[in-house]
């Protein structure tokens, strides 16, 4: 039987974290995901709330607790020709990935983020990095991250000529085999669709 998979970023990265800790409790966030079963845990939901906030305080110029100069600092930093919230998506081995970038422009995408601690790092294999991936052949030559810790702005850079996709794709496979090995388990038929054969093929 052949299967169509359709992935984004956020549910990659949370079998990012089944992989490094494969325990009950962390399958059972994973599947939550997969499920898009609502979030419930209060501190996870806050901090959800706070990058929302913080992106529209960028993008839209929402009112926000953040700093008026932290605000105009990650703005600064934004290509002056941009587009927003734009769908990036791309098609590996039978898995459509797809997801939203931020900010697009001058050959960069951006993605705005807000931490309760910086660590540097820390988005090295993270799967948003894939829209440099998906946007490579449209002239586009580094990812980057403008984080908001609340005190100030960090900027983590990731430049397309020295960037190593393999890791991330070859996880995206092993999250396919996940997902056919937990299909039964598995109520959002978005991320695992069977492709009908050719009556004529």
């Amino acid at each position: 039987m052949n299967y169509q998979f359709h992935f984004y970023p956020t549910l990659l990265n949370e079998f990012q974290r089944y992989f490094k800790e494969p325990d009950q409790e962390s399958k059972k966030r994973l599947l939550n995901r997969i499920n898009r079963i609502p979030e419930t845990d209060p501190e996870v939901l806050q901090k959800f709330k706070k990058g929302i906030r913080f992106e529209e305080a960028v993008l839209k110029d929402k009112s926000s607790e953040i700093s008026f100069e932290l605000i105009e600092e990650a703005r600064s930093l934004l290509p002056i020709s941009r587009k927003t919230q734009q769908l990036v998506s791309f098609i590996h081995q039978n898995i459509r990935f797809y997801g939203f970038a931020d900010v697009l422009g001058e050959e960069r995408v951006i993605d705005l983020k807000s931490t309760a601690k910086h660590r540097p790092g820390r988005h090295d294999l993270n799967f948003q990095n894939l829209y440099l991936y998906a946007l490579q052949d449209y002239g586009f030559k580094s990812m980057e991250y403008i984080i908001c810790d609340f005190e100030q702005i960090f900027v983590e850079s990731y430049q397309l000529r020295e960037y190593d996709f393999d890791p991330l794709l070859q996880q995206m496979e092993e999250f396919r085999a996940f997902v056919l090995a937990h299909r039964n388990l598995i109520t959002d038929k978005k991320i695992i669709q069977e492709i009908q054969p050719d009556l004529f093929g």
